[in-house]
């Protein structure tokens, strides 16, 4: 397996910016459909990004719908000072995390919902790559969430550094601090012992 300090997430460039911003201002201006074109073009990103911060769990749709309730119910308030694409991650972020406290209240109240749902592999693909994959996986879900929200934004949506910090609201050296550290973390529970 690859150590995940040689792990280097492209930076990625995003040309979705004017498409996003004439869809916005298409939607302020009344166009109901460019709100169905930003569901479209963002839905992908959205369900994937949902799917690695709350580990495969099944609420993910439920999570994906809220955020472009959000999205919907605040679109005439975006400002524009971040890229689209930044504004909505923030989102998504925020929606995990809100479904993360909802969950461990029920956890209290409900032990059984502890348990990690077991998931098959796909057909045709090497059960060594799946399993892989899920301790992969694992390991992420079992980091704190300051840790886990900058590895899966880095190197699950390969997002730059930079917009990492704008979208968790700390500065550049705090995030490299935080996936240095998840980094460590990782490399421990992955690595087997000799």
């Amino acid at each position: 397996m690859e150590s995940m300090s040689s792990l280097q997430a492209p930076e990625p460039t995003r040309t979705d910016e004017p498409e996003d911003r004439d869809l916005v201002a298409r939607f302020r201006a009344g166009d109901s459909s460019a709100f169905d074109q930003i569901v479209a073009a963002h839905q992908e990103r959205v369900t994937r990004l949902a799917f690695h911060l709350l580990g495969g769990e099944q609420a993910v749709e439920d999570v994906t719908q809220e955020v472009f309730l959000s999205v919907f119910e605040n679109l005439k308030r975006f400002r524009g000072q971040c890229m689209f694409s930044t504004w909505v991650t923030t989102i998504v972020l925020n929606k995990c995390r809100s479904h993360g406290r909802r969950r461990s209240i029920w956890r209290l109240r409900l032990p059984w919902l502890a348990r990690p749902i077991e998931t098959m592999p796909q057909p045709g693909r090497r059960i060594e790559a799946v399993e892989t994959g899920q301790q992969v996986r694992q390991a992420v879900q079992g980091l704190p969430v300051r840790y886990r929200e900058p590895i899966v934004l880095r190197y699950f949506e390969e997002l730059a550094v930079a917009e990492i910090g704008e979208i968790l609201g700390i500065s550049v050296a705090a995030v490299e601090v935080r996936l240095s550290r998840a980094r460590g973390r990782l490399r421990k529970t992955l690595t087997p012992e000799t």
